[in-house]
């Protein structure tokens, strides 16, 4: 697949012929298919006409359901004249009209594959993974367990929904093509994630591509769009140190899997409130809590203590006949809340366990990071007079320096506190 073909489309219009399974029953369809720089699969599907055309409209109608149902899928397959095929399992109907010339549907797929026949043979499987809105320059080379990566980016700051870049490796000529592949959709995943996190921003992957000996499977994901980059920890012209870090040292970061990709995806999420942004730093730092401390660092007690002294606690708070049953009620559901360690507790040992600098993060300036999510989760906005920006920088400055200690990073990024310039890690001091 070319990145630009066809006054940049990604597959030019190409006719198909085949037919949609719903229901038991195959309805003829012919269409165009073609894929524009967004990589989204479009289908203009022709008047379906069949011997009784309102027996198709009432199998499309049924899948539809009734309203707050699920809507069902249905199967599609077609062909090309030259032996390619489109298939999908996760075809949904996305508009339709009945008239004199037949019935009109659109067609939509949640995720389709286009399969064909190269004239030339690869010697070895090939997995890429196209990105939208991607920059980066130089390309980023990175020899790895599976094979080599490769990962190449616009040379500026790109459209955010448009395909500029990929992330691609290929096999050894001794691999088993399944057994690789499976590997190779792990590392490149991975390093998807950790792209997003160096850009500061989600990172789309609308198509995938595998190619295998003579064959190539394309397959087309719906995606929503891309999102540009924010406070980025990496410019896109130093992504090679990042991107070695998240290669060679990916077991390490498989025992704190959940940990490292909710942490990832929380400190990226895109937002326009500053609120949001700051809510989802803080909920980003208790999920790594949660999710990599030991159990004595979150509670305080043991669970069979735990469960003790809640009993002993439920049954004096029953004896208070002053308080009416549902105010004990409510009581007795803030129990469990009473063996958590408190948040600054979690976060000094999160930073003690993953021996994070404390360089400019005063236990102080913590104390106020949750004095303020306090008051933002209850009254749903901060003071008018207080700017969110500065505690915005500083959790996400922690946030950055966790997930660099989980790839055992060392080197130069980019720090955002008292405005952008560049610190090394793992010490967090700046440079110059």
């Amino acid at each position: 697949m070319s990145q630009k073909t066809d006054a940049n489309r990604i597959l030019p219009p190409e006719r198909f012929t085949g037919e949609i399974a719903i229901d038991g029953h195959h309805i003829p369809v012919r269409l165009t298919a073609s894929a524009g720089p967004s990589g989204t699969l479009e289908l203009a599907v022709d008047p379906i006409l069949t011997e009784n055309p309102s027996v198709a409209f009432g199998l499309f109608m049924k899948s539809l359901g009734r309203p707050g149902r699920v809507i069902d899928d249905f199967a599609l397959e077609c062909a090309d004249s030259g032996g390619r095929t489109i298939t999908s399992n996760c075809a949904y109907l996305a508009g339709y009209n009945l008239n004199s010339q037949g019935l009109n549907i659109e067609l939509r797929t949640r995720e389709a594959t286009l399969t064909l026949t190269a004239a030339g043979t690869h010697q070895c499987p090939v997995l890429r993974f196209w990105l939208l809105g991607f920059a980066c320059f130089p390309a980023v080379h990175v020899p790895s367990t599976i094979g080599p990566l490769v990962i190449r980016g616009a040379t500026r700051a790109a459209a955010p929904y448009e395909i500029t870049g990929y992330i691609a490796t290929e096999a050894d000529d001794t691999c088993e093509s399944v057994t690789w592949r499976a590997s190779a959709v792990h590392m490149l995943t991975h390093v998807r994630t950790v792209l997003a996190f160096a850009r500061g921003a989600p990172l789309t992957v609308p198509v995938t591509e595998f190619l295998c000996g003579p064959d190539t499977e394309v397959t087309f994901h719906e995606r929503g769009g891309g999102s540009a980059p924010v406070t980025p920890p990496f410019s896109h012209l130093d992504l090679q140190p990042i991107v070695t870090a998240a290669v060679t040292n990916i077991e390490n970061v498989e025992d704190y899997r959940d940990a490292f990709e909710l942490a990832v995806g929380w400190l990226s999420v895109p937002t326009a409130i500053d609120e949001v942004r700051f809510l989802s730093g803080m909920t980003a730092l208790e999920s790594v809590a949660w999710r990599s401390l030991p159990s004595s660092k979150t509670s305080i007690l043991s669970r069979s203590k735990s469960d003790n002294l809640a009993r002993h606690i439920r049954a004096v708070v029953d004896e208070q006949e002053y308080i009416d049953v549902p105010g004990r009620e409510a009581i007795k559901q803030k129990i469990p809340e009473l063996n958590r360690r408190t948040f600054i507790q979690q976060i000094e040992a999160l930073l003690e366990q993953w021996n994070v600098a404390r360089t400019s993060i005063e236990t102080e300036t913590l104390v106020d990071l949750i004095k303020l999510r306090n008051n933002i989760a209850h009254r749903g906005a901060a003071a008018k007079d207080e700017s969110l920006w500065p505690s915005i920088l500083l959790i996400q400055e922690i946030v950055v320096r966790l997930v660099l200690s989980m790839l055992r990073f060392e080197g130069t990024y980019q720090c955002y506190l008292g405005g952008r310039h560049t610190r090394r890690f793992p010490d967090c001091k700046p440079v110059g």
